[in-house]
């Protein structure tokens, strides 16, 4: 059959079906990239690939380095896979990753290699196996198995071939991003854990670093309920609970929490119950024996408990415990037993220097102030006339005290990425480095012959169907009309589609500014996927000045400021700016911990620049000479009197 132009038409049924196959692809790649556990997303995909190829059974493997490891499996055979593994290029699956192919074997039971896997009990014979690897950008992130076709004559054809590469590819993009993604949560939680070492090793004092552990755990763990306690004279003793102050050690609660913090200490091992109502090890329901209806009374359905012990013994015990089960998974439950190795530490250095006696510092105050004594009286009348006006000078001249920021660094108000929508290649590039455009400037062509070729072929598709149509009309053929028209309303929507792409050739700018990435146009050629950096633009009149400032002088500062600043390329000339933003997490480690504060530098000369070296003093409020000079002491001493006294 051919239309008008005395081409082939390609059958209905044969378009029909790749529709429905493209858009199964389509529908079915969203659903995987909707989520990025990757926990959740592995039998997400293998569900979906074996009821997509309508297959009996089959096994999902992921690579591990050079070897691929069985995650799932169905079927009374694949279930004994789960669990082991295989070398890339060893084995059907293995080689299958190796070669980078998908692979159809018409009859297993001919082949050695797969005689283990075939269930020799059952009455239905493994007739197909098919398998083809999971990659993306040239990485192989597992490879998928499926066994016996349910379907027709249960063999596996070019058409599930085709579904089943298209299904892996997809799959392989969602799991590797989910993998990414639990690498880049999993470095999180480790700066996290970071953060909250340094806080409880940044002081000596013990009440301090045990309301530090049980407050800052809250960070990494998610739970309901978390104390601390202390193995004192054969004892335990709760010394602080979550999001209290004070320890009631007469309360009802504190006592619940001695006696499974007591039980811990017997035990000497870190014990973790998932869930209360149902126990799986005789450990737990030991536990829950003892402890079960404490539990209930409080709501509460998991918890976790860690021993604080080190080479010279327990020191105590630390509690976690939420009201939902299974509340901490495995790579909570490791943060949290470095949490704890870490408490140990901070423990032991605070009970050692709570052991040192304190120094006499009154011995070298006494034989000062006895020669002193021992000079003639007119001296000392000059030495207290010189003391009194010091001292007034000190106390009565004031002026605003300058904070300095540490590692400043200058960038572009408004900072915007200008990114591809559709993949191609760089056929134009409509700016230059330093070019200021409008929002909606267009900034870059792609490549979009082809995509236009497609785009009047589809056309000319939809109006060959609809004169098609017309003709099936006059010839009184409802359902050759019918045919026709559906056809015309496909090829619209790819019309339609393809139209969207075009468009989406021209990357625009999505806000006015400047453009600052260097050389643009040397992206001429190039090819870029969806997604990908076309340009960075900002707005240079107006800098974001980013600085750090010490913890001791962050109270000092507030928005409004006035900041003052000079850059080395322009060491004579002062600018000023507005203090605009300052930061509630710190940026920089021990010692000297610094937050971020960020302000407002207006450059309508265009002198300043982004990342030129700066030096930067915040205005803070006016301060006596004496205020600058014995606020250092000062703060030192309140720490030492609180952390003896409070």
């Amino acid at each position: 059959m051919a239309d008008e132009s005395g081409a082939p038409a390609v059958p209905a049924e044969d378009l029909r079906v790749e529709l429905e196959r493209l858009r199964l692809l389509h529908s079915i790649s969203q659903e995987f990239n909707s989520s990025l556990d990757f926990d959740e997303l592995l039998p997400k995909v293998f569900d979906t690939v074996v009821t997509a190829v309508g297959a009996a059974g089959g096994s999902l493997w992921i690579a591990e380095g050079d070897v691929l490891r069985c995650k799932l499996a169905l079927g009374a055979a694949s279930q004994k896979l789960i669990g082991t593994t295989m070398p890339i290029g060893t084995g059907f699956v293995g080689d299958v990753a190796r070669k980078q192919r998908t692979t159809i074997v018409r009859d297993a039971m001919l082949d050695a290699r797969f005689q283990q896997r075939v269930d020799r009990s059952s009455t239905l014979i493994t007739t197909t196996l098919m398998a083809t690897p999971m990659l993306t950008k040239g990485i192989t992130v597992g490879a998928i198995q499926v066994v016996n076709k349910v379907r027709g004559d249960g063999i596996f054809d070019d058409r599930d071939r085709e579904i089943l590469e298209g299904l892996a590819a997809s799959a392989a993009v969602a799991l590797r991003n989910a993998q990414l993604h639990a690498a880049e949560k999993r470095a999180r939680d480790l700066a996290v854990l970071l953060e909250i070492s340094r806080e409880i090793t940044s002081t000596l004092d013990l009440d301090h670093v045990l309301q530090s552990v049980v407050n800052l755990a809250s960070r990494a763990l998610t739970f309901d309920q978390g104390a601390v306690g202390l193995l004192e004279k054969q004892q335990c003793e709760i010394r602080a609970i979550a999001g209290h102050e004070q320890v009631d050690q007469k309360g009802e609660r504190t006592k619940r929490l001695a006696r499974r913090a007591a039980w811990l200490v017997e035990r000497g091992e870190t014990f973790y119950l998932p869930d209360r109502a149902r126990p799986a090890s005789d450990v737990e329901r030991g536990f829950v024996a003892a402890f079960g209806a404490e539990l209930e009374a409080e709501e509460l359905a998991s918890g976790l408990y860690l021993p604080l012990k080190d080479e010279e013994g327990m020191l105590g015990v630390l509690l976690f415990e939420a009201k939902r089960p299974g509340f901490a998974s495995e790579t909570q439950r490791e943060l949290a037993e470095i949490l704890a190795n870490q408490t140990t530490v901070a423990l032991r250095n605070a009970q050692l220097y709570n052991q040192v006696p304190l120094v006499d510092a009154l011995g070298a105050l006494a034989a000062k102030k006895r020669a002193l004594m021992q000079l003639p009286r007119r001296r000392r009348q000059l030495y207290a006339g010189a003391v009194v006006a010091a001292i007034a000078g000190f106390t009565l001249i004031r002026w605003p005290l300058r904070v300095d920021g540490a590692n400043p660094t200058f960038r572009a108000s408004a900072y915007v990425e200008a990114r591809t929508l559709v993949p191609g290649i760089v056929e134009r590039v409509l700016v230059h480095e330093g070019t200021e455009v409008g929002r909606g400037a267009p900034i870059l062509q792609l490549r979009d012959a082809e995509l236009r070729a497609e785009r009047e072929a589809a056309a000319a598709e939809a109006a060959a169907a609809e004169r098609s149509a017309a003709v099936a009309a006059s010839r009184g053929n409802p359902a050759e009309e019918r045919l026709q028209r559906t056809r015309a309303q496909a090829f619209r929507r790819e019309v339609a589609l393809l139209d969207d792409e075009v468009g989406s050739t021209t990357v625009r700018a999505p806000v006015s500014g400047m453009v600052l990435t260097p050389r643009p146009e040397e992206r001429l050629g190039a090819r870029l996927e969806a997604g990908d950096l076309a340009v960075t633009l900002g707005r240079t009149d107006t800098l974001e000045l980013e600085f750090g400032v010490a913890q001791r002088d962050i109270a000092r500062v507030a928005a409004g400021q006035t900041v003052r600043l000079r850059v080395d390329a322009l060491p004579q000339r002062t600018f000023e700016g507005r203090v605009s933003f300052l930061g509630e997490l710190p940026v920089d480690s021990l010692p000297d911990v610094r937050f971020p504060v960020r302000a407002k530098v207006p450059n309508p000369d265009g002198l300043l620049r982004p990342g030129m070296a700066a030096h930067v003093k915040v205005l803070t409020r006016s301060t006596s000479v004496a205020g600058r000079a014995l606020r250092g002491p000062v703060r030192w001493l309140r720490l030492v009197w609180w952390r003896m006294w409070a």
